[in-house]
């Protein structure tokens, strides 16, 4: 009987016990937003709160909230008002406001507290010191040792909110305790140099006592402001609200950070349990393992091509006054990217390209007006190709030379702003010219032939015999041609700089047999790969990007001479780039290098003190799983397409599909950012499977989209997959175009003229000290001087034994032109001067005429 009353007294408690210890357990979480449908933390405690047994209850007010708060409640306090950032000016008037009264309150029920860019800290667990605002620029966010547990993140992890993010400089008094700390560091993943001196550390996310965690800025938009890694900004929200819930908050099936792979390569879905906190606004198209569905790549091209109209990058009406250079790396506070506005030559040509291959697979019109726009404004109607006026206005002798001489005809002008209209770049004009090749090729018209043969004979004329020359320079600089065209130069082991200038060659000696183009490109490219990689140097940005950038024209020499031994140099070329490769699944994508064993050199990284003052790469070590999308992979993706065509090798057109597939796969997608879908950021991650890398770069960082050498090939090269057909044949089907090759050649290369006669002996019965002035044009003895064009260049000489032939012994221009660091050389101390400007007794220098004899 007495078993029998006691299990039915249990029967009868137990739901009151069940109950109660519900009540006990249950977690009330209060978040002040007045803009509740904005705030990230807030949705995300409202879309857990029944997995994990919390209430949640948003209020528009902190006095609202204190009314009904009871003892113990979390106390979430948000800065809903923040403004946008103005870059180098930190706001003052929107941290968030609290008064005694109300820190008061708080301390009396005990609530645990999270406030975010405050005004003031609790008077009875800080002093209030003066708190200052800041702004980062290339600070970024690491994890400190005291975070590291609570957080679950590795210590010195990096996290990155992006530039100018305005902060509180919370008192130096609360740093030891700083979870979360902004510093400007190098590194990848870490901090690879640790943390600077504490002056020079800021912390960003710190308790103050048991009952109070604070954070400098606002935290409570970072997936709306895409602050990244995605998945490193859920773990730090996790935290927040752990702590303000009194740790009866967690995340509903969370891995632990080093395990959770998987879900950074399909962050839309549930893998293995995972539940991600939300689904970042702009992300990879694909996940790295589901199957691409039918149709991928067309979509790809597709999507691709309208980022140009979605990102406002056309200017004027439909591309008439060309296009801008593309989105900058800086993510605004509401998550869009600001454009960067200059207009370039090489990106407005390159990105016709794409709209005319686009316009021709989809059949649509509109897009071969946008093609035929953007060509017209590069070549026609900017002024980028550099004129020959013969009987010009006398002003332009002073302001523009090079137009009366017609030194730089036919080049291309870097850009419209400042003194780089003054300026080119080889390279650029090269991808430039690529890319009007393609779009003459594809809209078979004959509009720009002309403006295309100039300016690949202009660069000609700028190559030296061995087929290097210089990369770039000021149109002022270059008095003769001739000087440049008929002599060597010293070779410069840099495909980036030097190689896509040789495919254009080699294309226009296809089309017009004018035997230089392939003379001048075949030497330089045969001094590349017999050097390879011994004398390659790397580029700011790395080695990866040498290794890709040679592919491209070693196929072009393939195409215009077929040896067994440039077949060679292509297989060298493509088994170099591949050590490079890393693959999953059906994709393989190409890691960034720094340096390698046998190479001319290593590049250089950044150091805490100079992150972002110098263009750097993506990585900081040859192992960080990196892509380059500026540099590298598009580049790679072209050549590897020519060379599969060309070669016909299986195993070659296996890697150029397999690189395909990893690009459909991580192109932007975004519902939420018009502007961004369909681009292709500088940098992917294909571990975190999103954008992220080292943003050291001063120019272009990893978040970047480039207009023309990214966005414009990638899509390029799609739309020819597409068309079953290649940058080589597009070009071969220009018609009529050997006319202008046979027009303009005659007159761009002259008859050599006859050399002078010898300079008559020199009359004098000195045997040391003997003097000749020699006037001279040519740019290695710092001519011209101001204002004209020529320089006088002052040698000294003695008399050979026996003899009365002269060894000139040193030289010095006497009015060399501006900024010429060196103008006087001797035989002692230049000794690779000596064959070109000196000679030896009773022989002439290579360079210039001297009188070899005294009478």
């Amino acid at each position: 009987i007495f078993v029998y009353h006691c299990c039915k007294m249990v029967r009868m408690l137990l739901p009151l016990l069940l109950c109660a210890q519900v009540f006990l357990s249950q977690a009330n979480l209060h978040v002040v937003s007045p803009n509740s449908t904005q705030n990230d933390i807030y949705d995300v405690a409202v879309n857990t709160s029944a997995a994990v047994g919390i209430k949640v209850f948003r209020h528009d007010s902190l006095d609202s909230a204190l009314s009904v708060a009871a003892s113990g409640d979390g106390l979430l306090i948000m800065a809903d008002d923040m403004l946008p950032a103005i870059p180098g000016q930190p706001q003052t008037n929107t941290t968030v406001q609290v008064t005694p009264t109300q820190w008061a309150a708080m301390d009396k029920l005990a609530l645990r507290v999270y406030i975010e860019f405050p005004g003031s800290l609790p008077p009875s667990q800080a002093q209030n010191q003066g708190m200052g605002m800041a702004q980062t620029l290339w600070e970024r966010v690491v994890v400190t040792t005291t975070g590291a547990p609570t957080i679950q993140l590795p210590s010195l992890h990096l996290l990155h909110p992006h530039k100018h993010i305005d902060y509180v400089q919370l008192p130096n008094t609360t740093l030891p305790l700083a979870e979360l700390v902004i510093a400007r560091v190098a590194g990848y993943n870490n901090a690879s140099d640790g943390l600077p001196d504490s002056s020079k550390q800021s912390p960003l996310l710190t308790t103050i006592g048991k009952n109070y965690m604070v954070a400098a800025t606002q935290l409570s938009h970072c997936r709306k402001r895409r602050f990244s890694p995605s998945l490193e900004w859920m773990y730090v929200v996790a935290r927040i609200l752990s702590f303000t819930s009194g740790g009866k908050w967690s995340w509903p099936g969370r891995y632990n950070f080093a395990a959770a792979s998987e879900i950074r390569r399909a962050p839309t879905a549930m893998a293995g349990g995972f539940a991600p906190l939300w689904v970042p606004s702009v992300g990879a198209s694909y996940s790295s393992s589901e199957a691409l569905p039918e149709g991928a790549e067309l979509q790809a091209l597709v999507r691709g091509v309208q980022f140009y109209r979605n990102a406002l990058l056309l200017a004027g009406s439909d591309g008439q006054l060309g296009l801008y250079e593309g989105l900058t790396s800086d993510i605004a506070m509401n998550g869009t990217q600001p454009q960067s506005t200059g207009v370039r030559c090489d990106c407005v040509t390159e990105t016709s390209a794409s709209f005319a291959i686009r316009g021709l697979v989809t059949k649509n019109s509109s897009d071969i007006a946008v093609a035929t726009n953007l060509l017209n404004y590069a070549h026609v109607h900017s002024g980028f190709s550099q004129p020959w006026a013969t009987n010009g206005a006398s002003d332009l002798q002073t302001q523009r030379p090079w137009v009366l001489t017609g030194n730089s005809f036919g080049i291309m002008a870097w850009t419209t702003g400042d003194n780089a209209y003054t300026e080119f770049y080889k390279d650029d004009d090269a991808r430039g010219l690529l890319g009007a090749i393609a779009t003459a090729g594809l809209l078979q018209t004959e509009r720009w032939h002309s403006t295309i043969v100039t300016a690949v004979l202009g660069n000609l004329r700028l190559t030296s015999e061995n087929g290097f020359g210089p990369s770039s320079g000021q149109f002022a600089s270059f008095t003769s041609w001739q000087d440049v065209y008929y002599s060597p130069d010293t070779p410069y082991y840099s495909p980036h700089y030097m190689s896509y200038i040789w495919a254009a060659y080699l294309w226009g000696y296809s089309v017009s047999g004018f035997e230089p183009l392939l003379q001048r490109a075949s030497a330089g490219l045969a001094a590349m790969m017999e050097n390879y990689p011994t004398l390659w140097v790397p580029t700011a940005n790395g080695i990866a990007m040498q290794r890709a950038r040679i592919i491209l024209p070693l196929a072009f020499l393939v195409r215009a001479n077929d040896t067994a031994q440039h077949r060679q140099w292509l297989q060298t070329a493509i088994d170099g780039f591949m050590t490079r490769k890393h693959c999953n699944y059906t994709w393989c994508a190409y890691k960034e290098e720094l340096n390698h064993p046998g190479w001319g050199g290593s590049t250089r990284v950044p150091n805490n003190d100079d992150y972002g003052t110098f263009e750097s790469p993506l990585n900081q070590f040859n192992d960080d799983p990196v892509s380059d999308f500026l540099y590298t992979s598009n580049f790679a993706f072209l050549g590897l397409h020519e060379a599969a065509a060309v070669t016909q090798n299986a195993t070659i057109k296996a890697e150029e599909d397999r690189l395909a597939d990893y690009i459909v796969r991580v192109q932007a997608r975004s519902e939420e950012h018009a502007q961004l879908d369909g681009a292709f950021f500088r940098a992917f991650d294909y571990e975190k499977w999103e954008a992220w890398a080292s943003d050291a770069d001063i120019g272009w960082g990893a978040w970047s989209v480039e207009s023309g050498w990214t966005q414009s090939w990638i899509t390029t090269t799609l739309g020819m997959r597409q068309m079953n057909t290649t940058l080589w044949d597009i070009g071969q089907s220009i018609k009529g175009i050997k006319s202008d090759f046979d027009a303009w050649t005659p007159v761009m290369f002259p008859p050599r003229p006859p050399p002078p006669p010898p300079p008559p002996c020199i009359p004098t019965k000195a045997t040391q000290n003997i003097v000749y002035n020699l006037t001279t044009s040519l740019a290695p003895l710092c001519a011209p001087a101001p204002g004209k064009t020529t320089s006088t260049v002052e040698y000294t000489g003695r008399l050979c034994p026996a003899s009365k032939q002269i060894q000139w012994m040193a030289m010095r221009t006497l009015d060399p032109r501006p900024g010429v660091p060196k103008c006087s050389w001797s035989r002692s101390g230049d000794p690779n001067d000596v064959p070109g400007f000196l000679g030896d007794c009773g022989v002439e220098p290579t360079q210039v005429l001297l009188p070899l004899t005294v009478c």
